[in-house]
């Protein structure tokens, strides 16, 4: 399945996602609270099936990461908007941004991982398959 995706603004940044995934994670993390003013709903991907279709995304490397590991996180330059994240410590793996996503009419919720950190009142409680207090187990 190919999707498309890309920034608020539609001016500067585009994408085409080719991963038949429906399966979101909620990130109660605090980098996904300061970015995104509360909780960050993803999808766990591989870097080789987003492909940019316009412009260049600006990137930020995080290094204030629980693995230690830098993260760099993908943004239009315009608008701000996030669009993906690439994490060292999970190689080959890019977590895509939900709310970039043109249509997620099929996503379903698998797990949330931070809980341990989030905002009480969003984390959703038996909303989801599988609690995580810190970052996700490998099965997911």
């Amino acid at each position: 399945m190919t999707r498309t995706g890309g920034c608020y603004c539609g001016d500067e940044v585009a994408y085409t996602l080719d991963d038949p995934t429906t399966d979101g994670i909620i990130c109660h993390c605090k980098t996904c609270q300061k970015l995104h003013a509360g909780q960050s709903l993803n999808l766990k991907s591989t870097q080789d099936a987003l492909k940019v279709t316009k412009g260049t995304p600006r990137s930020y490397v995080d290094r204030g990461t629980d693995s230690g590991k830098p993260i760099t996180r993908y943004f239009c330059g315009t608008c701000a908007s996030g669009l993906y994240s690439d994490p060292d410590a999970i190689p080959g793996v890019r977590f895509v941004k939900a709310g970039s996503l043109d249509d997620t009419s099929d996503l379903q919720l698998v797990a949330e991982i931070y809980v341990n950190t989030g905002i009480k009142s969003q984390v959703l409680p038996k909303a989801s398959q599988k609690h995580f207090e810190g970052m996700m187990a490998k099965e997911i």
